[in-house]
């Protein structure tokens, strides 16, 4: 009777926590976070024996190319073979990589690292898109075996569309500034200066935020709101 009891309260441990675990075996990501626009690149894991999949088809969009920089210990695969068309052919119509583990092999010249980059480039008509995954190893029972990502909700698409275009112009008008700046510095004094604004502005239209690229090129903000008010008193 205690056997039979407690036999019967591990069967209701087990159903209590098996949904939880199937819940949590597939995880989301916005096409902003996994293209980077977010300012970060989204680290994923890939557990032994069990593979991870990535679903591109919820952003409407195909897989065009994609490639490991280190691929001593994963396998790439595709839901159908990737092909550059030929003259009247379609691209094909692969939305899916299959990641999975393997024994590292050794490759010359090549260095095994702890963690990989996987990067994915889609299609869409005239439209071409790059994602990033920062892979790692993991160990034990895998946590998720999925990753769906999809295209950003309507307003969320609409907000970024809306700080990617005041992004814009607050760079063209720095950068006005910076070529007012440098035709009246004919001391060169400030030509180092200078030239860590012109990287930085490479930065932000590479899709850097304005806090990382000042932070990348040690420049204070005041230097980019002086460069915006010559743009100002010049006009």
């Amino acid at each position: 009777m205690i056997k039979k009891a407690i036999t019967t309260g591990l069967t209701l441990v087990l159903l209590q926590f098996s949904p939880s675990v199937m819940a949590n075996s597939v995880l989301n990501f916005s096409s902003s976070h996994a293209g980077g626009r977010t300012g970060s690149i989204p680290s994923i894991t890939v557990w032994p024996g069990i593979g991870l999949s990535l679903n591109f088809s919820g952003t409407g969009e195909r897989i065009v190319k994609a490639w490991l920089d280190d691929p001593s210990r994963l396998t790439l695969d595709f839901d159908t073979p990737i092909f550059v068309p030929q003259e009247n052919e379609r691209y094909s119509s692969t939305t899916i990589i299959h990641l999975r583990r393997i024994h590292s092999l050794k490759f010359a010249h090549l260095p095994a690292t702890a963690t990989t980059l996987l990067t994915v480039v889609t299609e869409s008509g005239e439209t071409r898109n790059i994602y990033y995954f920062r892979i790692g190893y993991g160990s034990g029972q895998a946590r998720y075996v999925a990753i769906n990502i999809n295209s950003d909700p309507r307003p969320a698409l609409q907000q970024r569309q809306k700080e990617e275009q005041a992004t814009r112009a607050r760079a063209n008008r720095i950068e006005q500034g910076l070529k007012i700046a440098q035709s009246r510095d004919t001391s060169k004094r400030n030509g180092q200066v200078f030239e860590r604004v012109e990287i930085l502005l490479a930065h932000v239209r590479g899709g850097m935020s304005w806090e990382d690229a000042l932070r990348r090129t040690n420049l204070a903000p005041s230097v980019l709101l002086q460069l915006e008010a010559l743009v100002t008193t010049s006009d």
